[in-house]
């Protein structure tokens, strides 16, 4: 958003005005991370940012990069030629520490060795001002705080720096770490959060503790590591690490596209200073390596990945294009040979759980995850040898209070990708096994290994050995406690929305996609901020059981009196909502050979239910709701018609002008229902809200066949005001829900319900359903592959109507003619069906 915004915190404030007042920030390393990091500070922020690095090369490299990414922009008419030379002025480019004086912020990025950061961190020390410094940054995969804060001589430097650490690739990656260590100040940590969160845009995770590699880096490196050691052959890297694809992906597809330099850097790293009772340390220290001889042979040949100027690592890829593995590395000859396929007869539960999942509809499920952890085959055996000890290792952190259930299962779900989020996979494995059962699972897996001492030790639930000895499982507590499920699920898609907190002993609200602030006792208003800019705020499954979550919890606090207003707002540049996901439109994985899998009825008619349902919580239940949102699409814009007051953000950019055939710089609509376009309805009830609100059929045509920009909704009455800038928007915005919350309840209550007018909400879920039946609706195979297949060749609809039943609509008998034995008038105007 460029500058953040309180949302009536009075604690957020100091934090909040500093972060506005930031001007330059200084990155140090123009590396593979650094410049993501460039590319998203240039694109979310108005500041100057500077790139250290001491290689004149690394410097050619990072300019160049970009001035060919805004020469694409410009051509591909994302942004103007003018905007590019904007860019361009605020990137500077130095290899000289002395120009870090006049930085606010310092962001080091340049490398995961101790010995090279003393040395970057003596020079900050040397030419930085630490009264002038909001804050300084380590992207370190593997330190903790404490470990680099020593580093800096000054006490004064010291209570600046936090290691704030984002992933691959960083500009398209939405989780980001932020760490305070024990010697950084309580504002300098907020200072973190807040920039992290409103100026970066990313889902924060917030450790007050130190903890080597956060909570997502230790996962990701454990689940290559806990393979590697076993890897013996090309077929082990694509079978092994062939089990992360049943979570997310092959881990050393990853690396090869990171680079292995922070791996195998982190590794030496986490062998040494690891603490005694981490259960994972054997992984790092076999003898006196850190990581196998296979891949220390891969270092030593500079074969890293897709950057290396051979283009192999664990695979080797293809020279032109997208990255493509074409051969997978053969350790025991050090020769690249053709990537098998995984075996269906040793590994039959893998391609059982994939089968599963296609025929539910479903994607990388929870319940084949279960399915493929209590198999009999090489697939469960694999499972239960390098699964099983990171979802231990997961419990071993909210045991000793360095995460939440919560905190873990976002970042796999938004850091490493997962599709089930790894705390989900243990719920499930619990809801499946009971408590005991999983406990005899561990036990079972244990005893599976007992011919390899260190998976022994990983796999110790009951606390008799290695690093966890004398401390059980936290599985066991949870028996004791009689808690079943470590995260609290959503009523409609059964997504999760709460955690549990062991402190408090009960579940509180814990959101992947939405953002809750408290009402403070002065202002009386919640505060709910749709928080998945990176794909445009979608309203997915999840976000619906969120949504629902988050506002039973306004409901409960507005009948305690503290609340009696929400303010909605959505975060990311330009404060997009787009509307409903296209990926949940298609049954499972969409595929383009195979094209679109139509949902059911039931399926199709459950998403508007739900949605419909929430909204109309909303809007009907006595708190004021105030909304403000810049361009909105679908069922964003649907969502917005539920709310008492709309304030639009204008939207300006390239628009397509169809009938001259060019792309002209204007102002963009913010009101836009293209559902029409792809055959489907809206399914949020458009139509009927926006006759609610008092427009006309010809407005509302108007919204549906050509959009609307916030000027113009402002003149027809759609929008209640109309603002160039964000933060002014959220201002006002919030003063008049603040103002609305007023009210006293039972008057607004009264009056909301004298609005109120009948809607037909189970007419509308079931025909979404029905809009769904390639039987009933032929047009949605082509119109759905729009939006499905954004890469592929837009297929022409054939709108012949001769085969198809329209809905509410016949097409009338006469031909225009009187018929020879016709006598009376005829009625020749179409109608209603069954009019006679």
């Amino acid at each position: 958003m460029k500058r953040a915004f309180a949302f009536g915190d009075k604690s957020l404030e100091p934090a909040v005005n500093r972060v506005n007042a930031i001007r330059r920030i200084a990155v140090i390393g123009a590396g593979t991370m650094g410049q993501g990091i460039i590319q998203d500070l240039l694109t979310k922020t108005d500041f100057e940012v500077l790139v250290l690095d001491i290689s004149d090369e690394a410097l050619a490299r990072c300019r160049e990069k970009f001035d060919k990414l805004w020469a694409r922009q410009v051509k591909g008419f994302q942004i103007r030629k003018e905007d590019a030379e904007a860019l361009s002025v605020r990137l500077k480019f130095t290899p000289d520490y002395a120009e870090l004086a006049d930085a606010d912020i310092i962001w080091e990025v340049a490398t995961e060795r101790g010995e090279i950061k003393a040395k970057i961190f003596e020079a900050i020390e040397k030419h930085g001002d630490p009264e002038a410094i909001a804050a300084i940054f380590s992207n370190t995969s593997s330190h903790t705080t404490a470990e680099l804060a020593v580093l800096f001589k000054s006490e004064a430097f010291r209570e600046k720096f936090l290691t704030v650490h984002g992933y691959f690739p960083f500009e398209a990656n939405r989780l980001i770490d932020v760490m305070k260590g024990k010697y950084a100040s309580n504002e300098t940590f907020a200072f973190g959060v807040v920039f992290a969160d409103q100026i970066l845009e990313k889902t924060v995770i917030a450790l007050p503790v130190d903890h080597h590699g956060y909570i997502t880096d230790p996962l990701f490196q454990a689940m290559g590591a806990i393979v590697s050691w076993d890897v013996k052959s090309s077929r082990d890297i694509v079978e092994l690490g062939g089990l992360w694809d049943l979570f997310t992906a092959n881990p050393f597809t990853v690396l090869d596209q990171t680079g292995h330099m922070p791996y195998t850097e982190s590794s030496r790293h986490l062998g040494q200073a690891l603490p005694e009772n981490d259960r994972l340390r054997s992984l790092y220290t076999r003898g006196k390596v850190h990581y196998p001889d296979w891949i220390a042979k891969l270092e030593k040949d500079g074969r890293i990945g897709v950057t290396s100027p051979s283009r192999k690592g664990f695979f080797a890829w293809s020279e032109k294009g997208r990255p493509r593995a074409e051969q997978v590395l053969d350790p025991a000859t050090d020769k690249y040979v053709p990537i098998a396929e995984i075996s269906r007869k040793d590994y039959w539960s893998y391609y059982e759980a994939a089968e599963r999942d296609r025929r539910a509809g479903k994607i990388k499920s929870a319940e084949s995850l279960v399915h493929v952890a209590c198999a009999d085959d090489a697939g469960g055996r694999a499972f239960r040898r390098y699964a099983l000890p990171i979802c231990l290792y997961a419990l071993d952190m909210i045991q000793d209070r360095v995460a939440t259930p919560g905190q873990i299962n976002i970042s796999t779900r938004a850091g490493l990708r997962f599709k089930v989020g790894l705390v989900e996979v243990v719920d499930a494995l619990i809801a499946h096994l009971t408590l005991d059962g999983l406990i005899e699972l561990v036990r079972r897996a244990r005893d599976e290994n007992a011919d390899d001492p260190h998976n022994v030790e990983m796999l110790d639930v009951d606390g008799e050995s290695g690093p966890r000895k004398g401390k059980p499982c936290l599985l066991h507590d949870m028996k004791k406690r009689n808690i079943t499920q470590l995260l609290g699920y959503g009523r409609c898609y059964r997504t999760p929305v709460a955690e549990y907190d062991f402190d408090a002993g009960d579940y509180r609200g814990c959101y992947l996609d939405l953002k809750f602030f408290e009402p403070s006792s002065r202002d009386r208003v919640a505060s709910i901020v749709f928080n998945c800019s990176l794909r445009g705020n979608v309203f997915n499954r999840a976000v619906v059981d969120q949504l629902t979550h988050a506002y039973s919890r306004v409901l409960d606090m507005h009948r305690d009196g503290r609340c009696g207003g929400v303010f909605f707002t959505a975060a990311g540049q330009g404060m997009r909502m787009l509307g409903a996901d296209a990926r949940e439109f298609n049954r499972g994985w969409f595929n383009r050979e195979t094209g679109y899998a139509p949902l059911t009825e039931a399926e199709a008619a459950d998403s508007s239910r739900y949605g419909v349902g929430c909204f109309r919580m909303i809007q009907r239940s006595p708190v004021a709701s105030v909304g403000v949102f810049g361009e909105k699409w679908g069922g964003g814009a649907e969502f917005t018609y539920f709310l008492d007051l709309r304030y639009d953000v204008r939207a300006h950019g390239y628009v397509y002008d169809t009938l001259d055939r060019t792309s002209r710089w204007e102002q963009k609509n913010t009101y836009n229902q293209p559902e029409l376009d792809y055959a489907i309805l809206p399914g949020f009830g458009a139509a009927g809200e926006l006759k609610r609100l008092g427009m006309g059929d010809s407005v509302i045509f108007e919204v549906f066949d050509q959009g609307m920009t916030a000027d113009r909704a402002y003149q027809v009455g759609l929008s209640n005001g109309v603002f160039d800038d964000e933060l002014g928007a959220l201002r006002r915005g919030y003063e008049r829900v603040r103002n609305m919350a007023k009210d006293a309840p039972y008057s607004r209550a009264l009056f909301k319900k004298e609005l109120a007018r009948d809607a037909d909400d189970e007419q509308l879920a079931k025909e979404t359903g029905e809009v769904f039946n390639p039987k009933k609706n032929p047009y949605i195979k082509t119109g759905l592959l729009a939006l499905l297949d954004r890469g592929g060749k837009r297929l022409k609809m054939d709108y012949a109507c001769k085969d198809t039943v329209l809905p509410g609509w016949q097409y009338p008998a006469a031909n225009g003619m009187v018929d020879a034995d016709e006598t009376e008038p005829s009625n020749v105007a179409g109608g209603q069906q069954g009019d006679k």
